[in-house]
């Protein structure tokens, strides 16, 4: 006899959101060398929207920072830490706050090297 078992619906709504945030990232990452400012603000803030909404607050930290250095210095270098700690954060975002802290000395050591 096979047992059926029942997807927990808040799972498979993570593991969608998952799947459409890495989307966006990388759609992200492709706009930046691209597009306006106001196109790529407008792109970082969908994603942060989307994080928040899927209770992902490392993801949202992120897009946060990325709209912060959209508008006070762009860098596509650290835009590129930035993007590469997002994937990292979209794959394991648990909304712990020592998840966070080390998403963000991850970006900071990265600027460093």
């Amino acid at each position: 006899m096979q047992h059926s078992t029942a997807s927990d619906p808040l799972q498979d709504r993570l593991k969608l959101a998952r799947q459409q945030l890495r989307l966006q990232a990388g759609h992200i990452r492709s706009l930046a060398r691209r597009v306006a400012r106001d196109d790529l603000q407008r792109e970082i803030g969908k994603m942060r929207h989307m994080a928040e909404a899927n209770a992902l607050p490392c993801v949202s930290d992120l897009a946060y920072g990325l709209e912060h250095l959209l508008a006070h210095g762009w860098s596509r270098t650290m835009a590129a830490h930035y993007l590469d700690a997002m994937d990292e954060a979209i794959a394991c975002d648990s909304g712990d706050g020592e998840m966070r802290a080390a998403m963000l000395a991850s970006i900071a050591v990265r600027g460093v090297r």
